[in-house]
């Protein structure tokens, strides 16, 4: 027999011997009328069924990302059709999935990757997922879907315990990763004069914690570069995503539409570090300038800023590169604490996926700010992070918590008024907690001043400007950010979508949708609404009952998020929304 690695997903109908002992006929057609939805969903995402029992299918994935998004996508479906069906008619299932090596006989799979995804089956929730911990280590920057740790379960059979969580949906991270496997959804015809990429530094040390340290040094430089506004700098998730893809530099130049790459290597050894950074340009294939640094943590900002001033003197001219001293954010006085920043910004950028991924970063934020208390970067992640718990656990927050988060970004922008993450988050507190569209809109205007190329601020900005009635110029603004990152996130992707329904261009904003790797609430209300004023009137009823189901509003508290200042565009937002559920009551 045959043995290889694969993903493994295992599907069950929930209840299925009561749905027979009450009606088989009726059960056993539910049951194939589901199958001729599931089974394409399965291929669709290059997944194969090779084994079927009754109401049980099992399926193989040669990528957990794609197993995990068409178990999300076949839940989603399920529980749209079930909000439209007769209780006779409903029908719910569990999914497991799993990953590791497999005999293979027959097309059949046989090994414990195939029993463990079986009996993880048996955890989850009804009409939910229940993933192990090697699959989640793999998606958890990727598939844009939030998780809850369900802890070591000891499983039937299974000699030792698993650790597994389960799937919350439509709680998707903002500033994830995209799949390795994607390509560029936005086509770019040329590249700018000073426009490049650059790629995730590489960790040649043998510790892979110190991953972390590679991605946020790299983070940073993008930073450092970006705000020199003769540069056009990609975006993190769109140049990183090439860090494990075999692709010339050239190839990467046309996908990206640059001219220039930047790569680098670390090697880390307690405080002591060697960092190897090279320009290539991408249209030639030549090295430009390469050096290496010999250095430690103590000294790792004298190498950022060397390295940002030789590139843009050899990019952009003299006159530029002697401005990067006025233009750098304020450094730490204990470099401690910046390493405690770059490790409490790996669990943030998964704090959507999991509460306790939060709860990790907020810690080492604070711990930041107890050993520098001058250091700005770490009161504003500390308020970010503040704000995701009130999210995480909004009946649980502690007395005084707001007070404290907003204490913590006012001492940032204290220490330095001129940090764009600060005046980023500080906009969004102003926005969310205060209603101060008038402070939100100047300080996100100043993080893009402060930072033309970061395209999470300019989607931010195009939200705002959405809810001000200027859906031109929100497109404008978020246009610009899919020319940074021509992957675009989902976050680009709604915000577009919305503006092309605020713009009444109905099929644009439906398109547009169909490009997030997840749909969210927001993306399936306007869904909703787009295909009722298109006359797609089941179309129209599918987004909405999937809307309130995942998001758990109804249509009047969805409206309230949304925070226009014309109470004609809420209205009309509401009365569209509202003719297509009394359609549904109808039917």
């Amino acid at each position: 027999m045959i043995r290889k690695f694969t993903t493994v997903l295992a599907l069950d109908v929930v209840g299925f011997s009561k749905l027979m002992s009450l009606d088989e006929d009726r059960t056993l057609m539910t049951l194939q009328a589901r199958r001729k939805i599931i089974d394409p969903l399965i291929e669709q995402k290059g997944g194969r069924i090779f084994n079927t029992a009754g109401d049980s299918v099992l399926a193989e994935f040669p990528n957990p990302v794609d197993a995990v998004e068409c178990g999300v996508q076949i839940q989603n479906k399920s529980v749209s059709i079930n909000n439209q069906s007769d209780e006779a008619d409903k029908m719910s299932y569990r999914i497991g999935l799993n990953m590791g090596e497999v005999l293979v006989s027959d097309g059949d799979l046989f090994g414990d990757a195939v029993n463990v995804a079986a009996r993880l089956e048996a955890q989850a929730i009804e009409d939910g997922l229940c993933i192990s911990q090697s699959i989640f280590e793999l998606v958890n920057m990727k598939v844009k879907v939030s998780y809850e740790d369900a802890g070591e379960l000891h499983l039937k059979n299974i000699s030792k315990p698993v650790r597994a969580y389960n799937v919350l949906k439509c709680k998707g991270a903002t500033r994830g990763l995209v799949s390795a496997d994607a390509a560029p959804k936005v086509a770019v015809s040329s590249a700018d004069a000073g426009s490049l990429a650059v790629m995730l530094f590489k960790n040649l040390s043998n510790d892979e914690e110190q991953e972390y340290f590679c991605e946020g040094f790299s983070e940073d430089l993008i930073s450092a570069l970006s705000r020199h506004k003769s540069l056009l700098v990609i975006a993190s998730n769109a140049s990183f995503s090439y860090s494990i893809k075999e692709k010339s530099a050239s190839q990467i130049g046309t996908e990206m539409g640059v001219r220039y790459l930047v790569e680098g290597k670390v090697r880390k050894m307690g405080q002591k570090m060697r960092i190897s950074a090279s320009l290539l340009s991408a249209e030639e294939e030549n090295v430009i300038w390469s050096q290496n640094f010999d250095t430690t943590l103590d000294e790792i900002f004298d190498v950022q800023d060397e390295i940002v001033a030789t590139i843009v003197a050899r990019l952009v001219g003299k006159v530029e590169s002697d401005q990067v001293k006025k233009l750098a954010n304020k450094k730490p006085d204990v470099m401690e604490a910046y390493d405690l920043v770059l490790q409490g910004l790996e669990f943030h950028r998964k704090s959507s996926v999991s509460a306790e991924n939060n709860k990790k970063a907020l810690s080492l934020f604070t711990k930041a700010t107890e050993v520098d208390p001058n250091y700005a970067r770490a009161f504003a992640w500390k308020t970010c992070s503040l704000a995701n718990n009130s999210e995480w656990f909004a009946d649980d927050m502690p007395d005084g918590w707001m007070e404290d988060a907003f204490s913590s970004i006012n001492r940032a922008m204290e220490i330095d008024p001129d940090d764009p993450e600060a005046h980023r988050i500080l906009g969004a507190m102003k926005l969310l907690f205060e209603g101060d569209m008038e402070k939100a809109i100047f300080h996100h205007k100043k993080a893009i001043e402060i930072c033309p190329s970061d395209t999470f601020h300019l989607a931010r900005y195009s939200v705002l400007l959405s809810y001000l009635g200027k859906p031109e110029d929100a497109m404008e603004q978020i246009n610009k950010a899919l020319r940074i990152n021509p992957f675009g996130s989902d976050l680009m992707f709604e915000t577009k979508g919305v503006c092309a329904y605020l713009l009444e261009d109905y099929e644009a904003a439906i398109s547009t949708f169909k490009n997030m790797q997840i749909e969210t609430r927001v993306s399936l209300f306007y869904s909703a609404a787009c295909y009722n004023h298109l006359g797609k009137t089941e179309l129209a009823k599918d987004r909405l009952g999937l809307a309130k189901n995942e998001s758990g509003m109804d249509i009047d508290k969805f409206v309230a998020t949304q925070l226009y200042q014309s109470d004609e565009i809420s209205s009309k937002l509401k009365s569209n929304l509202s003719s297509i559920e009394e359609g549904l009551k109808l039917s």
